[in-house]
């Protein structure tokens, strides 16, 4: 097929010449005509603007783009969208509104084959060149080699500074791009590279004979082929172990689109079974954020959305492009996920998205735009008052000004600094050539006075003379920070402060006076510490997470059961979710959408807490009910709805009237059964919104619904229905676990501003009203439709997304907090307050001028002091916009009915199921300061938590900040001080919860955990250092039991130098237990392992340090391991069960041992023997010490090894019982006598290398 002015083939940006596959006849009702539509409109869009199907967003004709097509296009880390022409032009969008930021011309004739981004600029690709640009357009660099490039395709950097590049020649080559130069050069099979991709451990490289060659990134030598197509290649891709790849085959001699994509298992390089398409395919790219799925675009307009996974689903989710007739020549897809471009040879760029504000990058990096020009301020003729300097300078036509002053005729004078203040040079100490001193408090940091002429100015006016001093005083706080929004001690961020000791000589309960525990900050992602307090305190939903129990190995569900069981254990000191952070860092889900934070993001305090903790309890939420969740079997009867499932599947059904004409219905309904039949081939598993007729939900099967604790608590269950202006309406069912709160209007014109109850935005959020365009089977084509929602249930758990990003709701909050307070200043409410304000000291004192102040003058009081108690009573007793408790109502129709109502009100005798008495129960803030602010929580604990911790009957409001707990009045929970206290979530819970909800606990954590363990590794290989326990040999209360763990470090240690010259650690270093021993302590088989394992860790491990640990590389490695290797979740269980059997742990340094495994002993089923023999306000001695003084037994000698270390400790403890029956001066006494040995011999001993010392110091 050919089309007007365009050759038989065209040039693919990879360089791959194709024949223009036509495309297969289409029903010409649906294709041309006022009937054509562009894109496929989604029927039932997310509450929040997101939706599960990508629709037509917007389109643009390119620069350049006439009479050629757009032959390449990548979206930037910036909110930018690159695409280059087949005539060499270049041009950028800006945002999904592809506003043109910039456009240039890269080369005179040839097309641009690819676009690479970089952080300082782009690079541009022709058949010979290579262009450097910045973003702007400027070149930076333009190498065309030294005859060497004759026909590239493509291109893939290497590096920061390097890019290597490839096409249809046998010459590989990398270029510096720093010094423009080519520093490599490699030798690669005909015929070349014609796409370039890059994994984990190879570079992939497509061709144009249909195969995939995957090159060693150092070498370039080809370690492994994939043939993949007989004829040529169209595109691959590589996500995780998966490559898929799509191209034509030969066949009669003619290239035919393979309509297989072929699908290669990197772990094992073989290929699994191919996925059909119903499409051509000509590109593919994997969309991990939508469930691993494939886009599979076809050259005429086609593209749809596979799952590799689930090749039964792979004909679902179709779209078509509208490109007029035009050929699809590049596509690709933001690293959001959420849009798609595409570019075709009229020269057009069509955008897709799945929502209505789509962002390219989660986090996107700065674009930089021109400086605005101020426009110059109008000046009145007759202002007489209007200052001179408004007027702007013209510059002279001739002559000079006084910057342009002769540098011969002008002189630098340089002004000396004060002398070095002897005091600082008597303190100061020399480390390394530098001088450190504390500073006195007499100079400012980081600034150098001068000496000036005269210390004091003096100015003489009409002979007298007066010393002048600034006007303006000098702030406390700095020139930087307002003074008078001051954040609380208690709301301010707490940093633990590390010494040589680490934390063990830190006093957390100088934060915590309670028995509640707090949670420490010094982890990666403890962003989430207030949320994870938050859901704790929810009874119902605490006690079902400690009563699960699975088999997957990173189960969020599972590790915060385990994080709660510590809470519940401790009495005021703190735990840390590690083992809980580990696991939400390895869940793939978590990291696209962006809620992984890396070191470098969470120390520039940049990062949009609110947005950021509101997205994690949406997916917690989602990922605990899907690990929890119980599928129940439900009946879909005839023009009933089937439940709805979390997976987003809902039933729809049609409320259609009556149409005069017949030959109109017979029509309609002869499509509906095509429809109904192509949907039914499909399989429709990936659960589409398509709108069904009733006759067609009443043979529908039975369908599934998933019930949780979270939907017990959390679940909305709503009905969505939207109206045709032709009356048609379609409904379906819909699952909500959170409300997002939409704000209305409230600065009406005309009116002033209005004043809104809580209650009402609420009403608003869940029932309001909204138009939309959709697709209408009635009217044939896409219309204007009115949506609504009905609800079926009420919540017990009412959980509210605030959504204050963005200054207009910002100010939505802080109007209705004026207009209450101005109310309640008319009505008096409260008169004493008003006095007292009336009375309230001036801030000026004696000092005041003004003749008409109205505040008092008392100078014998502190005016500044005066007005923050002031302050604090009127917050207490000032009126709160945000309402205690809440009455909800359901009504027939589906609406509801919201009262603000008293958290105190008593509830009626008789409950009815239609109405709910809520009270506040927790609100998420994030407090603002000049390091990018924290989150906090104030959450009210219920009686059962202080029967359990307090051992008290009664109800408390708490502040958690980290780790710092303290009690608070329920006033501060709802009182917010717009400046630095801004709300994020809100939660309201069914007064009297716990009697509507099972609280029996169930401990899941048993025996078969030892017996039933499962090793990662081949048995054939694995080395059993153990002998596991037997049924009738398991450890009971109070028996001994020899512990030993050894760690690897995943992050080196952070320190700076004081100005005293001595060491302070920032951040300790981040370790890992890589194996952990369990000895048996007593019996014929005493000093024998029942538990020898070594743990695997998906994180990179910096230091293995096996000169401590005994731990080498492949011990941890699943492939080449020869140790019992098994997951950290499967031993913490068996550690679990040794600990709820009441045994005593004997080790040297558990207490450190226990925190890296994020596990709590109690105080009693732990004997340290770093503790045994030691004496107060003396120093720790080592094991290996220990061992040769007492034992005379030389240990650690050239490794560590977690077996020896815990039978010594046994015998260490069996030496310390000898001398314990001698009596209690025996030991002192033997215990000084080692120290004064020790002492003598400082502390090393015969045949010990000269690492002693350091490893003392590491143990």
């Amino acid at each position: 097929m050919e089309f007007p002015g365009m050759p038989p083939t065209f040039p693919r940006p990879d360089g791959i010449q194709g024949e223009i596959i036509p495309p297969p006849p289409m029903n010409p009702n649906m294709m041309g005509g006022e009937g054509y539509q562009d894109n496929m409109e989604h029927m039932y869009p997310h509450p929040g603007g997101e939706r599960s199907e990508y629709t037509h967003h917007h389109s643009v004709f390119m620069d350049g783009g006439s009479p050629y097509g757009v032959s390449c296009m990548t979206f930037d880390t910036q909110e930018l969208l690159w695409a280059g022409t087949q005539s060499g032009h270049v041009t950028s969008y800006y945002g999904s509104d592809m506003q043109k930021y910039t456009s240039f011309h890269v080369h005179a004739s040839n097309d641009i084959r690819q676009i690479l981004t970089l952080e300082n600029g782009i690079l541009s690709l022709t058949k010979n060149s290579m262009r450097l640009s910045v973003r702007r357009g400027f070149s930076i660099m333009n190498y065309i080699g030294d005859g060497n490039l004759q026909d590239m395709q493509c291109m893939m950097a290497t590096g920061p500074h390097s890019v290597l590049m490839g096409g249809h020649q046998t010459k590989v080559i990398e270029v510096d791009l720093n010094k423009g130069i080519e520093v490599n050069q490699f030798e690669v099979k005909e015929p070349g590279c014609a796409i370039f991709r890059h994994s984990s451990k190879y570079i992939c490289a497509g061709d144009t004979s249909g195969r995939v060659t995957l090159y060693d990134p150092q070498s370039m030598k080809a370690e492994h082929v994939l043939e993949a197509h007989t004829g040529t290649l169209s595109d691959f891709d590589l996500h995780d172990h998966l490559l898929v790849t799509c191209g034509f085959s030969n066949r009669m001699g003619n290239l035919q689109a393979d309509r297989f994509l072929k699908v290669y298992d990197m772990r094992v390089m073989r290929a699994v079974a191919p996925i059909q398409v119903s499409i051509d395919p000509t590109f593919l790219r994997f969309v991990p954020n939508y469930s691993n799925k494939l886009a599979v675009v076809s050259q005429v307009g086609h593209f749809q959305l596979v799952d590799p996974n689930n090749t039964m689903s792979n004909s679902s989710m179709f779209y078509q492009v509208n490109t007029g007739g035009a050929v699809l020549t590049s596509f690709d897809i933001s690293s959001s996920c959420n849009a798609l471009s595409f570019g075709d040879s009229s020269g057009y760029i069509h955008l897709y998205t799945n929502r209505d504000h789509p962002t390219f990058n989660a986090y996107s990096q700065p674009t930089e735009f021109p400086d605005p020009v101020e426009p110059v301020q109008s000046i009145h003729i007759n202002d007489e008052l209007a200052p001179v300097s408004m007027v702007p300078m013209v510059y002279p036509p001739s002559g000079q000004l006084l910057s342009d002053w002769q540098t011969n005729l002008s002189a630098r004078k340089y002004r000396k600094p004060k002398p070095i203040d002897p005091e600082i040079l008597r303190t100061m100490k020399v480390y390394h050539n530098v001088g450190y001193a504390p500073n006195s408090g007499k100079e400012r940091r980081n600034q150098i006075p001068y000496k000036l002429p005269k210390e004091v100015h003096m100015q003489t006016t009409g002979g007298t003379t007066h010393t002048r001093k600034s006007s303006v005083p000098e702030s406390p706080l700095g020139r930087g920070e307002d003074p008078f929004v001051t954040v609380p001690k208690k709301y301010r961020r707490v940093e633990m402060k590390y010494s040589k000791l680490g934390l063990e000589d830190f006093d957390f309960r100088h934060y915590n006076k309670t028995h509640f525990a707090g949670l420490e900050t010094h982890i990666p992602n403890a962003y989430c510490n207030a949320m994870l307090q938050v859901l704790y305190f929810l009874e119902p939903l605490r006690c079902h997470l400690l009563s699960h129990l699975c088999h997957r190995e990173f189960c969020l569900s599972c590790e915060l059961g385990f994080l709660y069981h510590m809470l519940d254990t401790q009495k005021g000191q703190t735990c840390q979710a590690s083992n809980f952070l580990r696991a939400f860092r390895t869940i793939p889900e978590a990291s696209a959408l962006g809620l992984c934070l890396s070191e470098a993001e969470e120390a520039a305090g940049k990062v949009n807490l609110p947005r950021l903790i509101q997205s994690w309890q949406r997916f917690v939420l989602q990922q605990v009910h899907s690990e929890t969740a119980v599928k129940l079997e439900s009946d879909t009867k005839s023009g009933a709805a089937a439940p709805a499932e979390t997976s987003t599947e809902a039933a729809t059904t049609e409320k259609k009237e009556q149409t005069p004409s017949k030959s109109k219905k017979k029509k309609k309904k002869g499509k509906k059964k095509e429809e109904s039949k192509d949907e039914a081939e499909a399989g429709d598993s990936n659960g589409e919104d398509n709108v069904k007729a009733s006759e067609d939900v009443s043979e529908e099967p039975a369908r599934k619904e998933e019930v949780s604790k979270v939907t017990e608590l959390f679940g909305i269950k709503t009905n969505l229905s939207l109206k045709c202006r032709c009356s048609q309406e379609t409904s379906r069912d819909n699952d909500l676990t959170l409300i997002n709160l939409s704000y209305p209007d409230c600065n009406i014109p005309g009116q002033g501003p209005r004043k809104y109850k809580f209650s009402e935005v609420i009403q608003h959020s869940l029932m309001g009203e909204g138009t939309m365009q959709a697709w209408c089977n009635e009217c044939g084509r896409y219309q204007q439709h009115t949506q609504r929602r009905a609800l079926k249930n009420l919540p017990d758990v009412l959980a509210l997304n605030c959504q204050l990003e963005n200054e207009k709701d910002l100010n939505f909050w802080r109007l209705q907090h004026e207009i209450v307070r101005a109310e309640d200043e008319e009505n008096q409410v409260h008169p004493a307050t008003s006095s007292r304000r009336m009375a309230k000291s001036c801030r000026y004192g004696s000092a005041c001028k003004r003749k008409d102040c109205k505040f008092k003058h008392d100078p014998e009081h502190d005016s500044i002091l005066d007005e923050l108690l002031e302050q604090v009573e009127d917050e207490e007793t000032s009126p709160k916009w945000l309402p205690l408790g809440l009455r909800m109502g359901l009504n027939d129709d589906g609406t509801v009915r919201i009262t603000e109502v008293s958290d105190e009100e008593p509830l009626p005798k008789i409950e009815d199921e239609k109405v709910k008495h809520y009270e506040l129960y927790a609100t998420v803030t994030h407090v603002h300061d000049k390091t990018g602010g924290n989150l906090v929580s104030h959450i009210l604990v219920g009686e059962e938590f202080h029967q359990r911790k307090e051992k008290v009957t009664c109800t408390q409001w708490y502040l958690f900040n980290d780790f710092s707990i303290t009690p608070i009045e329920k006033y501060e929970a709802i009182h917010f001080n717009l400046d630095w206290k801004v709300p994020c979530a809100i939660y309201f819970v069914k007064r009297n919860l716990t009697r509507y909800h099972d609280l029996t606990v169930t401990n899941q954590v048993g025996s078969d955990c030892i017996f039933n363990d499962l090793s990662l590794m081949n048995p054939k290989r694995r080395k059993m250092t153990f002998t596991p326990l037997q049924p009738d040999d398991l450890p009971k209360a109070k028996e001994i039991v020899g512990l030993d763990a050894e760690f690897v470090s995943l992050k080196e240690e952070e320190s700076e130098l004081r100005s005293d010259g001595t060491r302070s650690t920032i951040k300790p270093s981040h370790m890992a237990v890589a194996r952990i021993t369990c000895i048996r302590g007593q019996g014929p088989q005493f000093g024998e392992p029942f538990i020898d394992d070594y743990i695997a860790n998906p994180e990179q491990v910096v230091d293995y340090l096996t000169q401590y640990s005994g731990i080498k590389p492949g011990d941890l490695d699943a492939a080449v391991s020869t140790k019992h290797l098994t997951t950290l979740k499967s031993t913490y269980q068996k550690l679990r069960y040794l600990i709820d059997a009441g045994v005593v742990f004997v080790g040297h340094g558990l207490k450190k041992d226990f925190r890296v495994i994020n596990i709590l002993v109690r105080k009693d089923q732990v004997t340290d023997t770093v503790e045994l023999f030691h004496l107060p306000r003396q120093r720790m001695i080592s094991l290996k010490f220990l061992a040769w003084y007492f034992l005379k037994i030389n240990i650690q000698s050239f490794t560590h090894d977690s077996v020896e270390d815990a039978i010594t400790a046994l015998k260490l403890q069996q030496k310390y019982k000898e001398l314990q029956d001698e009596g209690e001066d025996k030991v002192q006494g033997t215990i000084k006598e080692m120290y004064e040995f020790g002492r003598k011999c400082q502390w090393k001993i015969p045949d010990v290398d000269e690492n002693y010392d350091e490893q003392v110091a590491f143990l």
